[in-house]
């Protein structure tokens, strides 16, 4: 039996490594030519053609990373072991985040508005909408607590601060299990990320299901899984689960992770059992009794979310066509209208702008919509970000989020493609532990070919692309040096 894994684990390993640097390249050379966007004002996705903009912001881009990496040589050589420069970023972190909180206090609009209204008025109000869409009950039921530490929008914004804190920390500490030393890019990479910072603005699932993803990412990379880290990672598998139900992609890549790599199948039967329980215990006890028999056939199916997906209009993204009457066959019957031809050429469309749109969206999230009354109050900020159609501070961001993003990628590309002595030396631990992070890539990337897409989907790959660069950058470190030595 364990022949069999181990051979299943290097076909699938050379799959996936195939596939994800196929991916990365595609994204690479895709947004050298073509810039994906999203239109706010019409909430449509589109393509242009690059223009200056786009190439002198990867330039600024580039020489940011050029200023970090300085910087992390500084903090190692000045500061090798001193705890207290992590945690004095953190506190630079919050503070700034802090004062945007403050400097840009946008209220919550579209399905923010719907899930604040239910958690406020203690599931009294608004219910409706967690009629039709249940999915996002458990979000309301977090929000719910949240409100009642402290009544204000205010504290949720906060809890987002701290999952972002959390989330890089997370990520840096990830890293150094699967590399075995630590590299402070990891931490300087995500306090600098544009979208990560923004994205503490958006009153949703997002950011909270990002930090327990990179929570479980790091337990269960450490080099042996104590009871307790399984009882730990097996509860917070339901958690990510709980508040997106995409996380049954990270609970899939979990268990191939601890059955092809480990063996491990108590820890794999542990995660599938916990999730089991603590999801009918959910449905049962929770979810029917906030959403009375009578109102569940109101609720979006499935269904609903793959019509939306296959819409030729946008390509998949969203057209306002939810409705709790799409059934299997109405699918089949798009399907058969589509056409071979068109159903690929749609496919691709929508998967090549969710992956290369690269600034997830949180301009819209950010800063809004550009409707009226949308801040809680005026500041010199907001005059200068309310209007996406108008706003260069807005259109700026834009630009240089989407190079952030490309040389992200860039990066992670270098780290798959080049291999360095350490991972030559001790190849299959490190391996192992990256092949989890492209199970990861892989699924979201399946799961999204038929369901609805908007580009703020893959932003729960945000700590992995931060691993997979910071790697990159350190392998070309050493490439440049090896060659100014041989000189």
């Amino acid at each position: 039996m364990k022949k069999i894994i181990n051979k299943l684990d290097i076909i699938i390993h050379k799959i996936s490594i195939g596939f994800v640097i196929a991916l990365f390249t595609v994204i690479v050379v895709g947004m050298l030519l073509c810039n994906s966007i999203y239109i706010n004002t019409t909430d449509t996705p589109s393509f242009v053609m690059n223009n200056i903009w786009n190439y002198l912001a990867i330039i600024i881009n580039v020489l940011g990373i050029i200023v970090l990496i300085l910087l992390n040589k500084f903090l190692k050589e000045k500061f090798p072991k001193n705890k207290y420069i992590t945690i004095g970023i953190f506190v630079l972190y919050f503070i700034a985040e802090f004062i945007y909180i403050k400097l840009v206090p946008i209220k919550p609009f579209s399905d923010m508005q719907g899930i604040v209204n239910v958690a406020s008025s203690c599931f009294k109000e608004g219910m409706e909408y967690i009629y039709l869409f249940p999915n996002n009950l458990p979000i309301a039921i977090i929000f719910f607590f949240l409100f009642k530490m402290y009544k204000g929008i205010v504290i949720i914004k906060l809890a987002n601060v701290i999952c972002n804190i959390i989330t890089i920390y997370f990520a840096y500490k990830t890293y150094k299990n699967i590399y075995t030393n630590e590299n402070k890019l990891v931490l300087l990479f995500g306090i600098f990320s544009i979208p990560a910072f923004l994205y503490v603005n958006h009153v949703y699932n997002d950011v909270i299901f990002v930090a327990i993803t990179t929570i479980i990412l790091y337990i269960i990379t450490k080099e042996k899984l104590m009871r307790k880290d399984i009882i730990i990672l097996a509860i917070l598998s339901f958690i990510q689960f709980f508040i997106r139900q995409v996380g049954i992609i990270l609970i899939i890549a979990e268990i191939m992770y601890l059955i092809l790599k480990k063996h491990n199948y108590k820890a794999a039967l542990a995660i599938v059992v916990t999730c089991t329980i603590f999801q009918t215990i959910y449905v049962t006890q929770i979810e029917n009794r906030l959403i009375p028999e009578s109102e569940k056939g109101k609720s979006c199916k499935v269904w609903s979310f793959i019509e939306v997906g296959l819409n030729e209009q946008k390509f998949g993204f969203q057209d306002g066509s939810y409705s709790p009457k799409w059934e299997a066959k109405d699918i089949v019957e798009r399907i058969k209208s589509l056409g071979g031809k068109r159903l690929m050429t749609l496919l691709a469309k929508k998967e090549y702008w969710l992956w290369t749109e690269g600034t997830y969206q949180v301009q819209r999230y950010a800063f809004g919509n550009g409707l009226p009354d949308l801040f809680y109050y005026e500041t010199p900020i907001t005059l200068k970000v309310s209007n996406p159609e108008t706003s260069k501070v807005r259109k700026a961001f834009d630009y240089i989020m989407e190079a952030q993003y490309f040389i992200f990628i860039l990066l992670s590309l270098i780290d798959l493609l080049i291999k360095d002595e350490e991972e030559i030396k001790d190849k299959k631990d490190k391996k192992d532990k990256k092949d989890l992070l492209l199970y990861f890539i892989i699924g979201i990337f399946c799961f999204y070919i038929p369901m609805e897409i908007k580009s703020r989907y893959i932003y729960c790959l945000y700590p992995v692309f931060l691993i997979f660069a910071a790697r990159g950058t350190m392998k070309l470190q050493n490439i440049i040096i090896k060659n100014r030595q041989n000189k």
